[in-house]
């Protein structure tokens, strides 16, 4: 393994330590239930990450990505889901059903050209090109993270407990930050 490996193997454990934290948790509520999804997630997009800084087959390479885009699109329903969740915002269920709907409508394309077209050799290693479908992930990303981002924000503008106040703040960093 290149040092290029090192940051997603670190991810990969991070996610897998969360991931472990949560299954032994007593009581599985649904916040607990839906972390644990996206840390899942988490771990299937940094093994993907981490077998195309390895791997020396552009054909396993893209076999690899191509199946991790069909969990990542299921990301963009589940930070709404949990945020709602978490939130307890209960009156937007239709967007939850929504996204779920197009992510699992995305799932199919997943493992063809219009997802991921091909594979390009770096010096890091391999990287897919878009297909003509990876703009909507795209998109659908950015719109969930920020409307993610808006409703935390929200929530702490009209939060009155100052404990549960710094609670969202530290969320908000947290979801802000720049990932490894």
């Amino acid at each position: 393994m290149t040092l290029y490996g090192i940051p997603p193997l670190l991810s990969l454990i991070c996610f897998a330590f969360l991931a472990i934290v949560v299954l032994t948790r007593k009581k599985m509520t649904k916040v607990n239930t839906l972390f644990l999804l996206l840390c899942a997630n988490g771990i299937f997009l940094h093994a993907d990450i981490l077998i195309l800084f390895t791997v020396e087959s552009r054909e396993v390479a893209l076999w690899s990505s191509r199946i991790d885009h069909v969990f990542a699109v299921y990301a963009i329903p589940l930070y709404i889901h949990f945020f709602h969740v978490y939130l307890n915002i209960n009156r937007r269920k239709w967007l939850v059903a929504t996204t779920y709907a197009g992510a699992f409508a995305l799932m199919w394309f997943a493992l063809t050209p219009l997802c991921i077209e091909k594979m390009n050799l770096y010096e890091f290693g391999y990287f897919g090109s878009g297909g003509r479908l990876y703009p909507v992930i795209g998109a659908g990303a950015a719109v969930a993270s920020l409307y993610s981002l808006a409703i935390i924000c929200l929530a702490i503008h009209r939060e009155k407990n100052s404990v549960q106040k710094n609670k969202l703040k530290y969320i908000c960093l947290l979801y802000t930050s720049p990932s490894p």
